[in-house]
């Protein structure tokens, strides 16, 4: 009796990896073998279960994120909204007393080029440069000397009867 337990063991067809399809179906399988697979990932990268749960997980992972994608643009445009109606209500009653802040329309004059504040004019005018500094004086005695070296003796390549004629 054992041995035809084995012998069908042994002869029983093996099940087909389940397909994308059924892990996007049955989350709690899904995560099974995302564990399984995650642990040992050089063992796993040709496994067919471990590949197909990978992909139903991107898919769904995807499909959150189109799903969240109007809910988000919704939420920057209306900080938008709010920031610009917020720099048009400061720029009005500072009359540009604050900085613009960043992506905001800025008008014909930056708040930092205030028709009051003239910072600029007085570096930029003509400038002279006064240096107290005495002139070198004259007594300085350049002598020229040059030193002959001595004739030395050119070594001559081997085999050359020059030398000795």
């Amino acid at each position: 009796m054992p041995l035809l337990a084995v012998v069908l063991v042994a002869c029983a067809p093996k099940s087909e990896p389940r397909t994308v399809l059924d892990f996007m179906d049955d989350g709690f399988a899904r995560e099974g073998v995302l564990t399984r697979c995650n642990q040992n990932r050089e063992e796993t990268l040709n496994d067919a279960e471990c590949i197909n749960a990978r992909r139903a997980a991107a898919t769904i992972a995807l499909e959150a994120e189109r799903a969240r994608a109007p809910e988000l643009e919704q939420r920057s445009e209306a900080k938008l909204v709010a920031l610009r109606d917020h720099n048009s209500q400061s720029e009005a009653g500072a009359a540009g007393g604050t900085a613009p802040a960043f992506g905001s329309p800025v008008g014909s004059v930056l708040p930092s080029m205030s028709q009051e504040e003239s910072l600029g004019t007085e570096l930029l005018g003509p400038h002279s440069i006064e240096i107290d500094a005495q002139p070198p004086s004259n007594d300085i005695v350049i002598a020229p000397s040059l030193d002959v070296p001595e004739l030395a003796v050119v070594p001559r390549p081997l085999g050359d009867d020059t030398a000795q004629r």
